[in-house]
């Protein structure tokens, strides 16, 4: 095990500062707006909650650690087994700790404020999460590891003509899918499953395509030189 956490040590250490300074930022921005319409007495007007910039992060961070990452590791003498398993490590401790401050910030802070006469909008409330504590953690945790699962697999196959292609194929998509109703409803139904649905459905679904897609990763990772 130790060695899978060596990797992700590099990971969280050496590749993904960007993506922290980006979500800081953009959270101190936030958090500077808030303090200015408490301020200026603008009580009324609604708000992002400050936990949603830290979304950034298992947005961005993936791309770095599956493509700058993964050359200086290889360069090392690192088993390709030994990086896969421990980037997971990586985004399962993302997506914890953004779960947990997420649920944190929602049943605190933003209680208060929308108490208030404030609103406040967190993505645990637009997605219906909100349900009780453990339903936001859970249903938050599973939706990240599934995001992070994507970018990953897409960042990681650039490289290779299947990468593009896929790149392609979801623009294509989103395209055709979105005008045409039948089509519209099928994409509808994956966002209801993946997003919206039972709490126990959404999780089982979103672990499921994760393992999915991971499985599809290291299948192409063994192959890659």
């Amino acid at each position: 095990m130790k060695k899978y956490f060596a990797v992700a040590k590099v990971n969280f250490k050496y590749t993904t500062w960007i993506s922290y300074m980006i979500a800081a930022i953009c959270g101190v921005a936030m958090i500077v707006d808030m303090i200015l319409d408490r301020v200026l007495n603008n009580t009324g007007d609604s708000t992002v909650s400050v936990y949603s910039m830290l979304y950034l992060v298992p947005l961005s961070a993936p791309i770095f650690i599956a493509s700058v990452n993964y050359v200086k590791l290889m360069n090392l003498g690192v088993k390709k087994k030994t990086y896969f398993l421990g980037c997971i490590i990586n985004y399962v401790i993302f997506a914890a700790i953004i779960s947990f401050v997420g649920v944190l910030e929602t049943y605190t802070l933003d209680n208060y404020l929308n108490s208030s006469s404030s609103t406040v909008y967190g993505l645990i409330e637009v997605f219906g999460w909100d349900k009780n504590v453990l339903t936001a953690f859970f249903s938050q945790f599973a939706f990240l590891l599934l995001l992070e699962s994507v970018v990953h697999t897409l960042t990681f196959m650039q490289t290779k003509w299947y990468g593009w292609a896929a790149d392609v194929l979801i623009v294509a998509i989103i395209s055709v899918f979105t005008p045409i109703s039948a089509l519209r409803k099928a994409e509808s139904f994956f966002l209801y499953m993946t997003i919206y649905s039972h709490p126990v459905v959404q999780f089982a679904v979103c672990v499921g395509l994760t393992a999915l897609i991971y499985a599809t990763n290291l299948y192409y990772l063994k192959k890659r030189i």
